[in-house]
Parts: C-alpha cells; structure tokens; sequence
C-alpha cells in the first residue's frame, strides 16, 4: 500500500486554556479530495491553518511527502492556501492575477505564459484573459481563485469554505466544477466546510471534526450510512431518534413498539436507535419495525415529500420523506393516523 501524502499524527493545539485541536491522527492521500467538516469550533479552520503554516502546533507531527513541516514556514512549504474572499487584484486582469505568483518566483515569461494558458483551459475561462475581477460572475472569480493557487503546482491545496459567498444554485455547480478541476489537475484537496451536502458531494473521504478532536473519518457513503456516535448521526443529514432500552436481545421504543432487534446494546441498557426519513416508508399494518402517528405536517420539496408525524415513540416528530410518485398514489393529510415500517439493517443504535 502506498504512504500518505500527508499524515498528521497527535496534533494538538491551544489558544490560553481552550484546547482547539486535541491529539488529532490523519492520513491524507495523493490525489485524494479530503473533507473537513464541523461546526463552528469544532477546530477544523485551525487544523487547515496548521497544514498551511499559519499556526504552529504546540504538540504532534505534520508529515508532507515524508518531511515532517510543523515548524516550516508557510512559504517553504509545497502547499497553497484558497480563502473564501479570493482576494483577487482588481486592477489586473484574469491572466495578470494568475500570472502573479509565479512572476513573483521570477519564472522566465514564456514559461509563465505557458501555465496560464494551461490553467486557463482547465478553468475553461481562456477567452475571459483580458477581463478584470469586477466583469466576472461569483462562479467565474472563483474558479480564477482556484486558477491562481493551482498554477504553482503545490502538492498540497487547502481551500477554507470556498463556496460560502456563492448562491445555493451556483454552489452546487461549483461542487461538481471543483470536482472536475481536481481529478484533471490530479492535486490533493483539502476543504474546510460546514456543509454536510457540499462534504458528500465534492469529497472522496470526509472527517467529523468535534471540540477539537476527530469523531470519525471515512467514505461518504460509510459516514452517511455508518455513523459510529449520535454526533455524527445527527450532523450529518436528518436523522429520526427513538430513545429505546434493551430488553431480552430486542430495542424496545417507549411505547413499547420493537424498533429492531440483534443491535448492540448491553442488557438493560438504554440509548437510541436512528433512522434515516428516507428508510422509512408507509405501511397499512403495524409490523416488528414500525411506529404509528398522526401527521403533524407535510413539507413539499418537488422531487420528494417530508411528512411529520407525532407518535408516542419519540419525543421530537418522526419524519418521512417519501418521493412524489408515492404521496400522490396515496395521499395522506394532517391529521391523518399512519403507519410507518423499515428494515431492522437501517437503524442504528447508541448507546446513552
């Protein structure tokens, strides 16, 4: 098996008493599309910030290509940092602002000219060249952004929140453009951001960053589908919690419904068990898996419906996304009494 590109071994990191980044162990690949995601002080901008330099950590490893660069300064380290501000010049044109690191590197100019060409079709802005930041679009500044930083070849890009200043419309474009643009550039990506759907989206593995310490790191899939604590449940999609307890190798649900049964809680014990509304699907009969409510709410999302119910299982609404085609073969009102199943393999539980 091939060695990272980056490992970070036991990093930690303190401003005054507050513990930002608490023993933290990564391994990033080459060419990977890496994830870091949490909440506000969660400590994944202080992590990016260490990777790029800007911070130093009071303990641990930072390893790039087998070197160890804790201590490097940000300028002698391979990597390049994007900020959500872009912070292009707006007095030079799209090519100048490009161009601008690597004149500062006293590159000869026919070699300069020749990666901003490049980089300009990668970016698919070549016949914008001439055109100064203020006549670009938000999506066009920020592929000329991401244009700058990747014209240096760093082995390592970091990009802090890169689509926050964008609209909803046009970020989820430049999830799928950014995408593109790394597995033709074949540079690691390492993003900042609080977005769980822009996490799952963009990235090939993902890693739940809470008070400073790593919750779990894994695929997309396996961290949507898989979730090893109520955190990362909870933060990561929308998320049904029934409180349960254990009784005789079954998870038995407050009104004393069988939520599943072989989950792995000790006898007696209690928690929660979890269930994506997507699982979850509309019954005329109660069964093993399954709860009866009253509809509280239907939401309308286009493609699919949320509907809300009030059941005796759960203290918060348990909610049901169900498609189009199925709300209008059966249509279901407020106030209606309905039964919902799904498979004992889609739920989760936790222990409290």
């Amino acid at each position: 098996m091939t060695q990272p590109l980056l490992k970070i071994r036991g990093v930690q990191k303190h401003f005054g008493a507050v513990r930002a980044i608490d023993g933290i162990d990564l391994d990033i690949h080459e060419n990977e599309f890496f994830a870091l995601l949490g909440a506000s002080g969660s400590g994944k901008t202080t992590l990016l910030r260490m990777l790029a330099g800007f911070e130093l950590p009071d303990a641990g490893e930072i390893i790039l290509d087998g070197k160890d660069v804790s201590q490097v300064p940000p300028n002698r380290r391979p990597v390049n940092l994007m900020f959500q501000s872009y912070a292009l010049f707006p007095h030079m044109s799209v090519a100048q602002n490009i161009a601008y690191g690597l004149e500062m590197e006293k590159l000869p100019k026919a070699q300069v000219k020749s990666r901003v060409d490049e980089i300009l079709a990668v970016i698919q802005l070549d016949h914008l060249a001439g055109r100064k930041p203020d006549q670009l679009s938000g999506g066009q500044r920020q592929r000329v952004a991401l244009a700058r930083a990747l014209v240096k070849r760093p082995r390592l890009l970091l990009l802090d929140e890169p689509l926050g200043a964008l609209d909803k419309k046009l970020r989820g474009e430049m999830q799928l453009e950014l995408k593109r643009i790394q597995d033709e550039f074949g540079i690691t990506f390492v993003i900042v951001t609080h977005d769980q759907e822009e996490a799952l989206v963009m990235a090939d593995r993902v890693a739940i960053l809470k008070d400073g310490k790593l919750l779990q790191s894994g695929t997309p899939h396996d961290i949507y589908e898989h979730p090893e604590s109520r955190f990362a449940a909870d933060f990561i999609g929308v998320m049904n919690f029934f409180p349960i307890r254990e009784d005789a190798g079954k998870l038995v649900a407050e009104d004393g419904s069988i939520i599943a049964a072989g989950m792995p809680l000790q006898a007696g014990q209690k928690g929660v068990a979890a269930v994506r509304p997507e699982r979850l699907s509309l019954s005329g009969e109660a069964g093993g898996n399954s709860v009866t409510g009253k509809v509280s709410a239907i939401a309308y999302h286009g493609l699919d419906v949320q509907v809300h119910l009030k059941t005796a299982a759960a203290p918060d609404p348990v909610l049901v996304r169900i498609t189009a085609d199925v709300a209008e073969a059966r249509p279901i009102g407020v106030g209606d009494m309905v039964t919902v199943h799904w498979a004992a393999k889609d739920t989760r539980a936790f222990a409290l």
